[in-house]
């Protein structure tokens, strides 16, 4: 567009700016096919920096936009467009200057009548020397309607006078008549005994310093109530420096605290409750340990010593009791390991989990060659974590995946290493800012229905017999509270056709 034709149309778009082209606003209309300006006031100029001939010469206002502000820009139009004569609410954005400076404003825009289609645009500069606390006047409704309330109030403290003044939310709070007169004395009668001294230490520190106060003591109202409330307090002085004016805010936070004072309790309780627990099982399995050594060594001689004396039945029922008592040992040193896993006094440390692998294969040789398994995998991280742990997780996942093979089908393990995606940190609560590894072992034996997925996890869990694959239940809680206390996770997945996938998700780094 020429600038003749620049001013042609701002004579024309008079009846649109005609208020707001000589008042505080800021006010464009800008095209809906490509966002340039056809028409801009000269307020828009003169606090922006562009000129008229810049303005008509081509320019864009998402050009004025940081990118990451583009989709909200585009959302606000397209509400806009699609309800008939809309216009949008006050939203903060920021704009750029000729010169670069990006500054505040409350944009709103509203959809032209013209046949060309426009948008009409009228933005309030932020004049404040800090940055807006809203970022729309929905934002800042919410904001007045959470202060607005009989939780909160301010003051005014004329210390000459010895005069203080409340807004309505704190004589609510103090549940005082609200035509008492207060003085500091009155204030601080309510101030709990045991939070006086401090109170008032403090306050007298931030008017001998100007340093802001904040500070939560606890107050008991003209009705007896006993609330803790959270005060911020500043300084105002004279040009001489002497303090003649103390100003704040008072916020009664006691529901609030008696909600994380619960919490609190709550998870001591649990915490408590989880180290009984683990100090029964851990207690529980060693004490069990030395009766179950002599049903085993009694068993052993009565099998020795009366094996031509006993008859089919007796020496089936010893039997049952010898493979009882090993199935009891196998039972009660998974409970030992389980009940030592967060008990450990081990520091993290750097483990190349290609040795730990190696060394899993070493100890599982015999089982390996007996199945005749095959491998397929790929190199693995170093990661910092407890390495006997870390072998173990590996040796209960690797064993699984030989005993739950199919019959006559050679047993074949793949094991693969890649990054999480974004999705997966954000299933499983995990911190974006760490880096994770991610280690699958997908198996070819008999599977399981994903609805099982979980329960696997849970101590004593089983979805077969003992007699067609024995074992304590425990194996994937182990591994499971492993990766709980490397702050990673574990999950298992059936994968159709081919058999059970476990993935578990590690930091790289331990924060401790």
């Amino acid at each position: 567009m020429t600038e003749q034709g620049y001013s042609d149309y701002r004579l024309d778009a008079t009846k649109i700016a005609l208020i707001a082209a000589e008042g505080p606003m800021l006010v464009a209309v800008i095209r809906s096919v490509d966002y340039s300006f056809i028409y801009a006031n000269t307020r828009f100029e003169q606090y922006l920096g562009y000129t008229a001939k810049e303005i008509a010469g081509g320019l864009r206002f998402t050009e004025l936009l940081e990118d990451y502000q583009l989709n909200r820009f585009y959302f606000l139009l397209k509400n806009i467009t699609e309800v008939k004569d809309t216009q949008s609410q006050f939203t903060v954005f920021k704009i750029k200057d000729k010169s670069g400076v990006r500054k505040p404003f409350y944009l709103s825009a509203a959809l032209s009548n013209s046949e060309n289609g426009a948008y009409h645009l009228v933005l309030q500069p932020d004049l404040s020397k800090w940055d807006m606390p809203f970022t729309s006047f929905n934002t800042r409704e919410l904001f007045l309607q959470q202060f607005n309330s009989e939780d909160f109030g301010t003051f005014e403290w004329i210390i000459e006078f010895d005069k203080v003044y409340w807004s309505t939310g704190i004589y609510n709070i103090y549940e005082v008549d609200h035509e008492t007169e207060i003085d500091y004395r009155f204030v601080s009668s309510f101030v709990h005994p045991a939070d006086k001294g401090k109170l008032n230490g403090a306050v007298k520190q931030s008017i001998e310093t100007g340093n802001d106060l904040s500070i939560e003591f606890r107050i008991i109202t003209a009705r007896n109530n006993v609330k803790t409330i959270l005060t911020l307090g500043r300084t105002i002085k004279n040009k001489e420096g002497v303090a003649v004016l103390y100003t704040g805010s008072v916020w009664d936070v006691t529901r609030q605290r008696a909600i994380e004072d619960d919490l609190k309790n709550k998870v001591e309780e649990l915490n408590h409750s989880n180290r009984e627990l683990e100090e029964f099982a851990y207690m529980a399995s060693h004490d069990m340990q030395e009766p179950l050594r002599k049903i085993s060594t009694f068993s052993d001689r009565l099998s020795d010593k009366y094996k031509d004396i006993l008859k089919d039945e007796g020496t089936m029922y010893l039997k049952r009791i010898i493979a009882s008592a090993e199935n009891m040992r196998s039972l009660i040193n998974d409970l030992l390991e389980f009940s030592k896993i967060s008990k450990t006094s081990q520091s993290y440390e750097l483990v190349d989990l290609n040795i730990v692998y190696r060394q899993v294969k070493t100890d599982l040789e015999l089982i390996i060659e007996e199945t005749s398994t095959q491998f397929d995998e790929k190199p693995l991280p170093i990661v910092k974590g407890i390495p006997s742990q870390m072998k173990q997780l590996f040796t209960n996942i690797i064993n699984n995946a030989i005993k739950f093979r199919k019959p006559n089908v050679t047993p074949l393990i793949k094991i693969d290493t890649s990054s999480p995606s974004d999705e997966e940190l954000q299933k499983y609560e995990l911190n974006r800012h760490s880096k994770y590894c991610k280690i699958s072992i997908t198996d070819n034996g008999i599977g399981f229905e994903n609805e099982y997925a979980l329960r696997i996890f849970q101590v004593f869990q089983r979805l077969h017999g003992k007699a067609d694959y024995p074992g304590s239940g425990i194996g994937l809680a182990i591994c499971k509270k492993i990766l709980e206390y490397h702050h990673g996770v574990i999950f298992a997945e059936n994968v159709p056709d081919t058999g059970a996938r476990f993935v578990f998700i590690l930091p790289v780094l331990q924060l401790s």
